[in-house]
């Protein structure tokens, strides 16, 4: 199914230029994540922290120079030499003077150039307007220019949670719409992967033939093995039952060692379940078949910003999508299926064994991507890629 005509800024932009509204370019400006571009070699510099601040790539012509500013969907190719940096407005456009000149979205319908003396008074007016990036979160933004169905969207919808969160176009998978620097140091500082080897290895571990299986999803293929022959409602299949099931699983494949944490990973699954069920990510008597999606939504995140930080080739972040798609439709029945094993798997990754500040923010987004009719879990049949590879 297709989906629903996505949002345009850009095309609401043209309108508000077409009919000379500057409040109203202005306005939706505020509120969008704005792009600059710099040379690549001063990007390097600023990810070294060998620079405080860096000089902007201009726009020269008949002798004038203007500041460029971007939206995502007007960002040009301007040469692998050249990435960008995005911020709000303010910041794309601090250290602006009266006498200098800003050019935004260059090149398109909604190109407009605006002196300082312009932009200045009305920021100062204005300043509750700009929305700071990191209050641009739990955003559904589905990007006209993206992937909007086939195998590639469907497969780039298994990683809208942490898209949708950070306020990310979910169907993108183009090294250009992206902040070059903050993709290279979110890998570096948040996941661990500063190189092309260390994406190939992480990648690897998710998806590919590193991957090792974990404590939560071996009790859960536990559990669904017992179901399978005793029923996933019958009476005596409780956590008690479960946990004596892992114990003797343990006995027979000579994994004593590992029988405590297993054992412990069984409560804490039971518990998480009772809150999911509580916040309505299950239902009743639902119960969380994998925690596999966790690794698949991380996947689709970690190709995608590698190719945006230049780990890997498109041909390579595509396959990698695809590969993630496919075990998503391999290992669950449904978006919302797919959405719990996500969130069992992230609230298993923490140690403390609590719920942390993250989770009412990711119970938000599920019933986003749910219910929301724009939302590609409510466009995209979860089974039909499924159903037309078997035909």
């Amino acid at each position: 199914m297709i989906l629903p005509p996505p949002a345009d800024v850009e095309a609401q932009l043209a309108a508000a230029r077409r009919e000379g509204d500057l409040d109203a370019y202005l306005g939706l400006l505020a509120g969008e994540e704005l792009f600059v571009p710099i040379r690549r070699a001063d990007a390097e510099s600023i990810l070294e922290d060998r620079a405080e601040t860096f000089p902007n790539v201009y726009y020269e012509t008949r002798g004038d120079e203007f500041l460029q500013v971007f939206t995502r969907g007007a960002l040009p190719d301007l040469g692998s030499d050249v990435v960008f940096m995005s911020g709000a407005l303010d910041w794309a456009v601090d250290g602006v003077g009266r006498h200098e000149r800003v050019v935004f979205n260059r090149g398109t319908r909604g190109e407009w150039r605006l002196p300082g003396a312009t932009l200045q008074p009305w920021l100062d007016a204005h300043l509750d307007d700009v929305t700071p990036l990191e209050e641009q979160v739990e955003r559904l933004i589905t990007a006209p220019y993206g992937h909007l169905e086939g195998p590639i969207a469907h497969a780039l919808a298994c990683g809208a949670h942490l898209a949708v969160l950070n306020a990310a176009p979910w169907n993108l998978l183009d090294a250009r719409y992206h902040d070059y620097v903050a993709e290279v140091r979110g890998l570096r500082d948040w996941w661990g992967v500063p190189d092309p080897p260390a994406w190939r290895a992480t990648m690897a571990d998710l998806i590919g033939d590193g991957y090792a299986l974990t404590p939560g999803n071996l009790v859960l293929m536990l559990r669904l093995r017992f179901a399978a022959e005793y029923g996933p409602r019958n009476g005596e299949f409780d956590p008690l039952t479960w946990a004596e099931v892992v114990s003797r699983w343990c006995a027979e494949n000579d994994a004593e060692d590992q029988a405590d944490e297993l054992r412990d990973t069984v409560r804490r699954v039971s518990r998480y379940e009772q809150r999911f069920r509580a916040d309505g990510l299950l239902d009743a008597e639902g119960f969380v078949t994998t925690a596999l999606s966790w690794d698949v939504g991380r996947a689709v995140n970690i190709a995608r910003w590698g190719l945006a930080a230049g780990y890997c080739d498109a041909l390579t972040a595509e396959l990698m999508v695809l590969e993630a798609g496919s075990l998503a439709r391999r290992y669950h029945q449904s978006w919302a299926d797919l959405s719990a094993g996500y969130l069992m798997g992230r609230v298993l990754h923490s140690r403390d064994e609590e719920f942390g500040e993250w989770y009412p923010a990711a119970v938000r987004v599920h019933h986003q991507l749910l219910q929301d009719p724009g939302s590609p879990w409510v466009n995209l049949d979860f089974g039909s890629l499924s159903e037309e590879s078997d035909a």
